[in-house]
């Protein structure tokens, strides 16, 4: 079996296991087992399926076990983790991935030295530091081998690398988390660890030392391990369920400081960190296409929508008011700066992501280690004897400002040590000033926002994390926690912690404002419930309704907003919107018609209802409407078309053939005129002309057929002026073997 085989047909298992489909995951399992020539695992597998059967077995009876739900849950939690030991085992018997490779030879190096406790430590140790704290963990303190940054790879590949923890890594990590003297960035990249190994392998142990970091408040760790709680979770939600502790420890966060703050924040910078608007996407590639699939010819032949300039569809309500309206413009300036970076169109990873070839990036390590000037594959650059420029003042700005990623300030100096030393001066000097500004940003915000420092530091993180899940060279071997697809307020983590209303308000509002409809929704919908008489929050689910192209819905709710207040111009407008997206024209003709009487001097209402006619069929008073709106707006050629066509359709054949001649002088190739103005002149005892007119149309289509559609929908138009079936079909056939 492959890796995607593999993963496939874990997937496959740990889904039938959360549907509850016992019988059939276990089936799979045993597929897994003989795959991976770990044939004793069918002895677990028996016990578990014994198991299974005695818990159906007394589910039917007269008895009830009040043990039932408990023992269930002992059974999926062990399958579960039987799945997740079977998919390494196979994933390393293949061994094509690059992480299996590394995570092999680091247990054949730790394998000679498991005998002694004392010797895999020290191996793994920072410096005499941490050796002193690992013999209060009664492990040895020995003078340790290799640098410091060779132990941290160790301990980095160490921890990253195991799949269930053992008592030594977690007596390890104990030590790291309750050091006094240990440098905070050690710490926070062992946490890196941590979360990595977590989001590659589930064990619960990871989750308690997660927590153990965050309850120690550490400043620059607790905040990365807020983090890696949060994307474990986001990643095992389905597993909550089953370790009480986890719910127990999560629940006990609510006594931590500002917590549902936080989440907010990790909420927030999490979306804005995702490379992908997944619902515009959605929009312009599967609702619009479907859309304007079904919608008929007669919109893209007139051009109907775009008689008028405004696109009603992409207007929201302008009375709705700002969520985060009272933030200081000082605030806007920090986040108009960093804004497209936070979004999926990163600036920083387009100038920095050819920077990550340098040798300092081999180590997954160095993805995740902050930024500090005494690092050893910077302070060369930094501190350069046989340099005349001293790049320490502008490396301690970098350490200490957020507007940069850790990441990016390593590929920002390693770049810098390759450049001429002249270019290298100007560089130093336009950056210094650069700085400056920011720092006097930084320090601004932080007067006026307690969380200032907290939120930069998701953002620095989640941006580490994202270079490394869209850039690292191996990316394909881990699974992207950003391109998933997550119900983010629906993780039991978020739900356990956040109840208060107006952060969860807040949370809706940044969605929506962000554009991530559904998210945004769901938690609308909810909020909703208790809250029954707030317009804003049924027009609010109407839009969102209406941008995941579900009209019915969109056109029921902006009706319940109508109720609240009727005649509000911009519900109105809505519901003819809804209408006309449902191909109820009647209904959409009945709401302009209203929205007219609230904005008599409203064009784009007026091209509405002309439209509106015209699908109806009403082509004397779609006539008189365009009539109208040629003499309010004559720059506008648009307006000629549908006054061509309506012309056309009524008989009035000299009116539509001037229209369409004066159309088609300013743009002599549109395909639908040459069309219409084929169909006047045939209507005209014209038919030499209008062939002339039908070749060049059909000359201008990617296929006849799509030609011939067209054509034949216009059929019924064509007959009702004398022309008849058995010429059209010549006349096909004709312009077919012209082609």
């Amino acid at each position: 079996m492959n890796p995607k085989t593999i993963a496939k047909e874990y997937r496959n298992i740990c889904k039938l296991l959360h549907r509850r489909r016992l019988v059939e995951a276990i089936s799979l399992l045993r597929g897994m087992v003989k795959q991976s020539n770990k044939e004793f695992l069918n002895e677990t597998l028996d016990e578990l399926l014994d198991t299974y059967k005695n818990i159906l077995k007394h589910s039917f009876s007269a008895v009830r076990d009040p043990e039932r739900e408990k023992v269930y849950h002992y059974l999926v939690r062990s399958l579960l983790e039987l799945a997740d030991e079977l998919q390494e085992i196979l994933l390393a018997n293949d061994g094509t991935l690059i992480t299996c490779q590394i995570k092999k030879s680091l247990m054949r190096s730790s394998r000679m030295e498991r005998g002694d406790a004392a010797h895999v430590i020290e191996s793994m140790t920072f410096d005499r530091e941490l050796s002193g704290i690992l013999k209060g963990v009664k492990l040895s303190g020995e003078e340790p081998h290799g640098s410091r940054e060779e132990a941290l790879i160790r301990v980095f590949n160490t921890i990253w690398l195991s799949d269930r923890y053992a008592e030594i890594e977690i007596e390890l990590l104990q030590a790291v988390c309750d050091s006094e003297t240990l440098p905070w960035h050690d710490k926070a990249l062992v946490v890196s660890s941590l979360t990595l190994s977590l989001l590659r392998y589930f064990d619960v142990n990871k989750f308690d030392i997660l927590f153990r970091f965050i309850e120690k408040r550490e400043a620059f760790v607790w905040e990365r391990a807020m983090v890696g709680i949060f994307m474990g979770f986001l990643k095992y939600n389905n597993r909550f369920y089953l370790y009480p502790a986890l719910e127990k420890q999560t629940l006990a966060l609510k006594e931590f400081p500002d917590i549902e703050q936080n989440i907010e924040a990790i909420l927030i910078q999490f979306t804005k960190a995702k490379e992908t608007d997944k619902v515009k996407k959605k929009w312009e590639e599967e609702i619009l296409p479907e859309m304007v699939r079904m919608r008929p010819k007669i919109e893209e032949k007139l051009d109907l929508n775009s008689i008028t300039q405004d696109d009603f569809s992409e207007e929201k309500n302008p009375d709705w008011e700002t969520v985060f309206e009272d933030v200081p413009d000082l605030l806007n300036k920090l986040q108009e700066f960093t804004e497209m970076q936070m979004e999926g169109m990163d600036v920083f990873i387009s100038a920095f992501s050819q920077l990550k070839g340098f040798p300092f990036f081999q180590q997954i390590s160095n993805w995740f280690v902050p930024f500090y000037i005494e690092n050893q594959y910077i302070e060369p650059i930094i501190k350069d004897p046989a340099s005349n420029v001293d790049l320490t003042p502008l490396a301690e700005k970098l350490e200490s400002t957020y507007f940069m990623c850790n990441s990016d300030k390593y590929s920002f100096c390693l770049n810098l040590g390759m450049v001429p030393e002249q270019q290298k001066t100007m560089m130093m000097t336009m950056l210094n000033a650069e700085m400056k500004s920011i720092s006097e940003l930084e320090k601004d915000e932080a007067l006026i926002n307690s969380f200032a420092m907290s939120k930069s530091i998701y953002t620095q993180y989640f941006q580490d994390l994202y270079r490394f899940f869209k850039l690292h060279p191996w990316r394909s071997e881990f699974d992207d926690i950003f391109a998933m697809k997550l119900d983010l307020y629906e993780t039991s983590f978020v739900k356990h912690l956040v109840s208060d209303k107006k952060t969860i308000r807040n949370i809706a509002e940044f969605y929506f404002d962000k554009k991530f409809y559904p998210d945004a929704l769901k938690i609308f919908l909810a909020i909703i419930q208790e809250d029954t008489s707030n317009i804003e929050l049924f027009e609010k689910i109407a839009f969102c309704y209406e941008k995941t192209g579900a009209f019915s819905h969109a056109y029921d709710y902006y009706q319940r907003a109508d109720l609240i207040e009727s005649d509000r111009l911009w519900i109105v407008k809505k519901l003819a919107f809804c209408c006309k997206a449902l191909n109820r024209w009647d209904e959409a003709y009945k709401h302009y018609r209203h929205a007219s009487k609230l904005s008599p001097d409203d064009l784009q209402i007026q091209a509405s209802i002309g439209q509106c006619l015209i699908h109806l069929e009403r082509y004397e008073e779609a006539l008189d409407v365009y009539f109208k709106l040629e003499v309010l707006l004559p720059e506008n050629h648009k307006i000629r078309r549908p006054l061509a066509w309506c012309s056309f359709i009524i008989g009035k054949f000299d009116t539509a053939k001037d229209y369409l001649e004066r159309l088609l002088s300013d743009d002599p190739g549109n395909k639908y005129d040459l069309m219409n103005l084929g169909h006047v002149c045939w209507c005209m005892n014209q038919p030499d002309e209008a062939l002339s007119l039908y070749l060049k149309s059909a000359d201008k289509w990617t296929r006849f057929e799509e030609f011939e559609a067209s054509f034949n929908e216009d059929r019924k138009h064509l007959m009702r002026h004398k022309v008849i079936q058995v010429d059209m079909d010549l006349m096909l056939d004709y312009i077919r073997l012209s082609q």
